[in-house]
């Protein structure tokens, strides 16, 4: 009888505490994970720049496009990522797009190159705009106060 109550006693101080302290809030992952993204948006814009060089067939200006990937590969790989399943499969997701384009671009001396690169580019663009939309739709479920401020840069 007495172990019985000794065990209904301690349950209930477990309850009791979890109820006081709360189950625990989940920590923000999206608004920094947003945060570091949008910091990418210099490399989204770079690779416009370079999809209407290339469609200009002014293949000199967009010879820098493995170099501006590689460069987009090494800093998507700094982000820290926190526990969030959806966040984290579209972060790979956007790297592992980022490094099979590496693989498949090829050099700007080759006449192949304008094709090449206009196509990797065009794949990563549709992995990045995926992405931010999966974003923006956690944002507006988690009913944000501020707008969404990640999008694929216009051609100008």
């Amino acid at each position: 009888m007495r172990r019985t109550m000794a065990v209904v006693v301690g349950s209930l101080v477990v309850v009791g505490g979890i109820a006081m302290t709360g189950c625990g809030e989940r920590p923000d992952e999206l608004g920094p994970y947003v945060e570091a993204f949008q910091a990418m948006d210099t490399y989204h814009e770079q690779l416009v720049q370079m999809e209407v060089a290339l469609k200009a067939d002014q293949v000199a200006l967009a010879a820098g496009t493995s170099e501006v990937i590689t460069a987009y590969l090494a800093d998507m790989e700094k982000v820290q990522l926190g526990k969030n399943k959806r966040i984290i499969a579209g972060h790979n997701k956007v790297k592992r797009t980022l490094a099979h384009a590496l693989k498949k671009i090829v050099q700007p001396d080759f006449p192949t190159f304008p094709i090449s690169a206009l196509k990797q580019i065009n794949v990563i663009r549709d992995v990045v705009i995926t992405h931010i939309t999966t974003l923006e739709k956690r944002w507006i479920e988690e009913e944000r106060p501020t707008e969404f401020p990640l999008s694929w840069p216009a051609k100008d």
